[in-house]
């Protein structure tokens, strides 16, 4: 009977993992010399950073942003188009741009009321954004028209990492933990960071590179999928639906993916 049960088992096995691939189709790459790429919008405009510019090329257009005084740029959310969030981490600052990389707002956390010590801002809806804030280890949502704030989860002491948003959810990410939070601050999801890195997150879908693979989480984390990709070298990863752009130093290569979870 042991044969047996090990055959049956390993057929078991084999059919959940073939489940758990996602079909990945390379479409088309395109060339890009650039210190990061960020991603490619709704309307299909490029933006990646170079020498602490963040550019923005469309079809027709170039646009750039610079204030070389805060340092480097430590993340360019583009979630919004409209409304594009820039965080200096060096100076407690973020930046909201309009659709041409104009200023539209400046957010000084630690120099303006309720005086905060930031380490990550994104995009959330409402002039608001996700804050991670490092004096109580809390996640937070900022409102910068009337300079307010709404505490969101209790005290998290571990070393954070990374961010990544969307209008109504935010991935919190720790060295220890994958959180994933709602607006209203409920805790939605726990897991372990399996010594997760680069991130990128697009309709509550979070994907994660671990050694040489990616793994995508369905819906507020509840299943993955290995995804089954050619060897490309990961330097950055940007989700959007079911678009994968990897940038791998000097092209971003674009993957559809089909088969996904929701």
């Amino acid at each position: 009977m042991k044969p047996i049960f090990i055959y049956i088992f390993f057929l078991f096995s084999m059919g959940i993992f073939a489940q758990a691939k996602v079909d990945v189709t390379v479409e088309k790459k395109i060339p890009l010399k650039a210190n990061t790429f960020i991603g490619i919008d709704k309307y299909n405009a490029l933006y990646y950073l170079k020498n602490k510019t963040l550019f923005k090329q469309t079809l027709t257009e170039s646009f750039q942003f610079n204030d070389f005084q805060l340092g480097n740029i430590g993340s360019v959310d583009i979630l919004n188009p409209l409304a594009i969030t820039i965080f200096y981490p060096n100076y407690n600052i973020a930046v909201v741009l309009d659709n041409n990389l104009n200023e539209i707002k400046r957010i000084s956390f630690a120099m303006e009321p309720p005086f905060l010590n930031v380490v990550s801002a994104t995009t959330a809806n409402d002039s608001r954004l996700w804050i991670f804030n490092a004096d109580n280890q809390q996640v937070e949502i900022y409102n910068y028209r009337n300079n307010s704030k709404q505490e969101l989860s209790r005290p998290i002491p571990e070393n954070f990492i990374t961010q990544k948003s969307n209008f109504n959810f935010c991935f919190l990410i720790t060295e220890e933990k994958v959180r994933l939070y709602n607006i209203y601050g409920s805790l939605l999801q726990s897991i372990p960071n399996e010594n997760y890195s680069v991130f990128s997150e697009s309709n509550n879908r979070l994907i994660v590179k671990k050694e040489n693979f990616l793994i995508l989480f369905s819906e507020e984390l509840k299943e993955s999928q290995i995804l089954n990709i050619p060897e490309i070298a990961i330097k950055d990863l940007f989700l959007r639906d079911e678009i994968l752009y990897i940038y791998d130093g000097e092209f971003i290569h674009h993957l559809k993916l089909t088969n996904l979870k929701k």
